[in-house]
């Protein structure tokens, strides 16, 4: 049986598992053991057990692990430590797409859940309405979160919403810059370009060295560092100081640095590298 149609039949088998504390553990295990081809190990010292075991232990239920993941929430978390300027402005927070006017939308914006990631739909300045695929790509998200198809108790909780706002110079060709934090201090910073077309990921250290690994997606182009490279940095610092680990997400805008999110758990810790040596570069580059 070819290998999508196996991993897709299995998806619609762990669907049919209950939530709960205990078969979300049998969830969790048997989506890493697949992924990963292993058992989790505490003493193994790669990045994704390490994540495995943060979310079967209960502290993604952490309050402020859970404030963080809504994306509204989130904007007066960064306001506190960062000012009100961290963050792009929200202009509306719908909890139905039906109540979204395309006429009212401040265009060009985006529309994202503020309680998941992904399923962004781009509002063009001229765009007169939402289409069939945008409607039901917003229908779908509020319909799902990472914690029913990931089992990621952070979100477990979280109002499903659609949040509102406005659109970078770049579009729908943003990149996010995703910085590692580990004990408050950045460790590695990932670069997702393309994401909506043919999503590449290039991996550097936090001084900028390109390390040459795929991690889930193929790899990107080197590029230099950016010039707000270390204000970056210092307000990845800043954001990261109450966790152990985790990894605070920007897009940059010219001059401009933006808090895009906290995320958690990156890839719900099935991200998978091209071979378990590549995983253990990256996970010294985390933990050392």
């Amino acid at each position: 049986m070819p290998k999508a149609r196996i991993t897709n039949t299995l998806r619609r088998l762990l669907k049919l598992i209950p939530t709960g504390r205990l078969t979300d553990k049998f969830f969790l295990l048997t989506i890493f053991v697949y992924a990963h081809k292993r058992l989790p190990s505490k003493g193994s010292g790669l990045f994704n057990d390490y994540l495995y075991f943060l979310k079967t232990s209960g502290e993604l239920l952490d309050i402020l692990r859970q404030y963080t993941s809504d994306k509204v929430y989130l904007k007066s978390f960064v306001a506190e430590r960062l000012g009100q300027d961290a963050t792009l402005p929200h202009s509306e927070v719908y909890d139905d797409v039906s109540q979204i006017t395309i006429d009212e939308l401040p265009k060009p914006c985006v529309l994202k859940p503020a309680h998941g990631s992904g399923s962004v739909v781009f509002v063009d300045a001229d765009q007169g309405h939402l289409t069939e695929g945008d409607v039901n790509k917003l229908q779908i998200a509020l319909a799902t979160s990472p914690y029913t198809t990931a089992r990621e108790a952070n979100y477990k909780h979280l109002r499903r919403r659609i949040v509102c706002e406005p659109m970078l110079s770049s579009g729908a060709a943003t990149k996010d810059y995703k910085v590692f934090c580990y004990r408050g201090e950045p460790k590695a910073i990932q670069v997702d370009s393309e994401r909506h077309s043919d999503h590449k990921r290039k991996i550097y250290t936090a001084t900028w060295q390109p390390i040459d690994i795929s991690y889930n997606f193929p790899v990107g182009e080197r590029e230099p560092a950016p010039d707000n490279l270390h204000l970056m940095l210092d307000m990845a610092r800043k954001l990261s100081s109450e966790f152990e680990f985790v990894r605070v997400d920007f897009f940059i805008d010219g001059v401009k640095v933006y808090v895009a999110e906290l995320t958690h758990c990156p890839e719900s810790a099935h991200g998978r590298f091209e071979t378990r040596e590549a995983e253990r570069r990256f996970s010294s580059l985390i933990f050392r």
